[in-house]
């Protein structure tokens, strides 16, 4: 199987195109605006912007399946699937396996599952993600294979914000245990659990129930043992060698999200007037983070675990995994012990 992996440099992309590769069955082709900086394997790359349906048409003619991980703004997203879903009608419609995200819920609260309301209001993210979906619906509703992946927060080696970010704050004291607002669920997804799903969607038959899909198949992703945030923070924290804030003030989180990250962002911008490519700042705690850490959303992850035969590993592992890639990239004091 003849596998185009749009958004193929990304985090999960990356690793995506590893585990195709290491699969035996499929054969991943890497699709970007720019060829990877090291393509050791000497996997086949195809020059595609998303925005421009010549540049697809080009790219698909050939293709079996779609994997679409891009990301980016709004239009990046939400205009990419439309031109994605036109020019597959166009070409070899293929089946198209689309990364969602859990945001397409919103500021919802509960438990969720992949037929509870969407809230694209909720921001210019989420309101790009449920436009995408709507677009890939109207694929399958033609009669084409569609799989659309919500996964939570995906953590791992190579996740900038959910490990390398975090891992940040706790080291600078700046978060730990948040009292209640960090009684959120965490929703984790690990990323290698994430590529999984992606391979067994590529080769997931089963009908979905419901005429509303009409053949497309959406699944939300998460760990079956996901924490809430303040678990994850002091257990990432302790796995580092770091001791977390016995419990940070409310008023200083608050400030620290307000002020702090408008010092960060306007450093940022003199820093990059500057050239100063390689200054690294501190993480901005931007008050979207606040949100999620209090927010008492939890999506249901059965339905991927019965139908797509779904089996994420232990919270416990990927935590492990996590600290180590984190403590690998220098940061924390103590070498995780497997």
């Amino acid at each position: 199987m003849k596998v185009l992996v749009l958004g193929a440099t990304g985090f999960i992309g990356q690793r995506l195109v590893s585990c195709l590769r290491a699969s035996g069955w499929a054969n991943p082709v890497l699709a970007g605006r720019r060829a990877p900086a090291v393509n050791a394997d000497g996997l086949e790359f195809r020059q595609v912007d998303t925005l421009d349906a010549s540049s697809l048409r080009r790219a698909m003619g050939d293709i079996d399946a779609v994997v679409n991980c891009v990301t980016g703004q709004g239009g990046a997203i939400a205009r990419g699937a439309q031109l994605l879903t036109e020019v597959a009608l166009q070409t070899s419609c293929p089946r198209i396996v689309h990364m969602s995200s859990m945001a397409v819920y919103g500021r919802q609260e509960g438990c969720l599952n992949e037929d509870s309301a969407l809230d694209p209001g909720a921001s210019w993210y989420a309101q790009a993600k449920c436009e995408a979906e709507e677009h890939m619906k109207a694929y399958a509703q033609a009669g084409h294979p569609v799989v659309m992946l919500r996964p939570g927060c995906v953590y791992g080696a190579g996740s900038d914000m959910w490990v390398a970010q975090m891992a940040r704050l706790l080291v600078a004291g700046r978060i730990g245990d948040l009292g209640a607002l960090g009684e959120g669920w965490s929703n984790l997804v690990h990323v290698d659990d994430v590529c999984a799903a992606v391979l067994l969607s590529l080769q997931f038959t089963a009908e979905v129930d419901g005429p509303a899909e009409r053949g497309a198949a959406i699944f939300n992703l998460v760990g079956a043992d996901s924490p809430r945030w303040n678990r994850y923070f002091v257990d990432l924290a302790q796995a580092l060698g770091v001791s977390p804030a016995n419990r940070v003030p409310p008023i200083r989180l608050k400030l620290d999200a307000r002020l702090g990250t408008l010092f960060i962002r306007m450093a940022q911008r003199v820093a990059n007037a500057a050239g100063w490519s390689g200054l690294r700042l501190p993480v901005a705690v931007s008050p979207s983070f606040l949100r999620l850490w209090h927010q008492d959303l939890r999506i249901d992850g059965q339905r991927a675990r019965a139908l797509l035969k779904f089996a994420p590993r232990p919270y416990s592992q990927g935590l492990a995994e996590s600290a180590q890639w984190a403590f690998d990239e220098g940061i924390g004091t103590a070498r995780v012990v497997r």
